[in-house]
């Protein structure tokens, strides 16, 4: 039986040409109309702000994180009805991103006008310029989504953000642009901004979003469902909308119920990826006590952080046509929400945060083997749902876990970029790699690298193999690197030095047996040598420190 992924990547592939009979779930799209375009911006600086050496980060990050879905979703169905009149409908919303099409409308340039200049009050007021949501419009004739008119004009937008606000008839109004800070207003110390601070029971001086923030963190920990409400009484307020989560079904009949998980019949499901490591009494662990799960003395985070790749080309190479663009953006969506999120429930990923998930991209922070074996393993699943037609690139930085994550976040961006520009040994084009512990690999060798890694960490732990030799294999391999690096006459003169000085080492240091089965295959050409300090790093990590030796 083909399952909603599949029946979506058939869709995307060839469109109604797939099927006579379109998925109960496609919303549909006008032969003619104006299309709308919603994107929120800053959404990383925003969501990944928390200082981790403060109280309470974790749960500040989980609820940064929902808002920025809870908003998008709520705007979305704010648009949605103000152009009731013209039928609009939502095509897809992921990522902080979302399209409504709707029939002929007059004025439609006035009347989004109108729409951002609102969401611009709204935005300015609640975040300060932190974030920024752009809405633009393009009319269109062919029942195909007119995406060059739309890109133009969310380039246009984005070079005037905020305009609505910060800019008065005939220039910008320079005195909105800065605040004067007021009477007993000081630095909060979970974000930075300046504002009024309350004193938390641990004694640190926190603003009133972050103190919010925190509280909803904890109350999303055990929430099933979100509930949409006209006006403003709900716990997050957009335009006209506001919404609030719940543990349970209350019973209220007005507004919108979404399930966050519990699928009960009357609420419409809303995919996020939102998993959270928890202890045995199902309290929240905050980084410290996630970090305590890695092996070995160093108790380091793996911030990894995964992008499909091409996936603006993937969108361009399907003209406009809304079938196809819907599927894919489903698939995508609901791969890196729930796919992920179901994935990370499996006991060898419990101890997994999931910042974001959704779009085409996900970014989850745990203890640095288990961010390994999930990446490699949600690698499998995609293959599985979408063959070769879709794939991802991976960057995960190591990190303390008091490190700020923004500055981590953003190196393991680095490096993600690195995995998709840079080549691993032996290709001949970037992309479908992962960035990790110094070195870049294609998926088939990376998932081979990680089984090696944990044998070597193992016979060092049984002590098969010294844990001195780590460190001699590193050198040669610095010195090896170092050689291909030459230029092609003296690479090929002094590319296999290491070979004798390697076998010296295995074969003084290593005893006979598996372990010095697999030394000496580094010794041959097609061997994982070219990734020899992966290993190493590995085992080094992992491995329990010795009697004497620094954590």
């Amino acid at each position: 039986m083909r399952t909603s992924l599949q029946v979506y990547r058939e869709f995307w592939e060839k469109g109604e040409d797939a099927s006579p009979q379109l998925p109960s779930d496609y919303p549909g799209w006008p032969e003619s109309g104006v299309a709308l375009l919603g994107d929120f911006a800053g959404i990383q600086s925003f969501v990944l702000r928390p200082v981790p050496g403060a109280g309470g980060a974790a749960k500040r990050l989980r609820s940064r994180s929902f808002r920025v879905s809870a908003y998008t979703e709520l705007i979305w169905r704010w648009c949605v009805e103000r152009l009731s009149s013209a039928r609009a409908r939502l095509l897809y919303s992921a990522g902080g991103r979302f399209l409504i099409g709707a029939e002929r409308l007059a004025d439609w340039q006035n009347v989004v006008r109108q729409m951002q200049k609102e969401i611009d009050l709204w935005a300015w007021s609640r975040f300060q310029g932190e974030l920024a949501f752009h809405l633009v419009g393009a009319e269109f004739n062919s029942g195909k989504i007119p995406v060059s008119a739309l890109m133009s004009a969310l380039e246009e937008r984005r070079s005037q953000p905020r305009a609505e606000v910060l800019a008065g008839d005939r220039a910008w109004d320079s005195t909105a642009f800065f605040r004067a800070a007021g009477p007993g207003e000081r630095k909060c110390q979970a974000c930075g901004v300046t504002d009024k601070v309350i004193t938390t029971s641990d004694g640190e001086e926190i603003c009133k979003s972050c103190d919010d923030d925190e509280r909803r963190g904890l109350r999303l920990a055990h929430a099933n469902f979100a509930h949409i409400s006209e006006g403003g009484e709900g716990d997050l307020r957009a335009p006209g909308l506001s919404m609030s989560v719940h543990e349970g079904w209350t019973g209220e009949a007005s507004g919108t119920w979404l399930s966050l998980g519990d699928h009960r019949k009357g609420a419409e499901p809303w995919h996020l990826l939102r998993h959270l490591p928890v202890d045995n009494t199902g309290r929240p662990l905050d980084f410290e006590e996630i970090a305590n799960f890695c092996p070995g003395s160093r108790k380091w985070l793996g911030y990894l952080r995964i992008d499909v790749d091409g996936a603006g080309r993937h969108f361009r190479n399907l003209n406009g046509d809304p079938v196809r663009t819907w599927a894919l953006s489903r698939l995508l969506h609901l791969f890196f929400a729930k796919n992920a999120n179901d994935k990370l429930s499996d006991p060898r990923y419990k101890n997994i945060y999931a910042v974001y998930g959704g779009g085409d991209d996900l970014f989850v922070i745990g203890p640095w083997p288990d961010t390994l074996d999930f990446a490699a393993d949600l690698r499998k699943s995609l293959v599985e749902v979408a063959g070769t037609s879709l794939a991802f690139s991976a960057g995960m930085a190591l990190a303390k876990p008091r490190d700020h994550i923004l500055t981590q976040a953003e190196f393991a961006h680095a490096l993600l970029d690195e995995a998709k520009n840079k080549l691993s040994y032996g290709r001949g084009c970037g992309r479908n790699q992962i960035n990790a512990l110094g070195n870049i690999a294609d998926w088939e060798t990376f998932q081979g690298l990680l089984e090696t890694g944990k044998k070597l960490t193992k016979w060092i732990q049984e002590r098969e193999i010294p844990s001195s030799i780590l460190h001699r294999i590193l050198e040669l391999h610095h010195g090896w690197k170092g050689t291909m690096a030459l230029p092609p006459e003296k690479r090929r003169r002094n590319a296999d030095r290491y070979r004798p000085l390697l076998y010296y080492q295995i074969q003084r240091n290593i005893k006979r047996g598996d372990a010095r089965d697999w030394a000496q295959t580094l010794l041959s050409a097609s061997s994982q040598w070219p990734w020899a300090d992966f290993i190493a790093r590995y085992a080094m990590l992992a491995r329990e420190a010795e009697k004497g030796e620094g954590g």
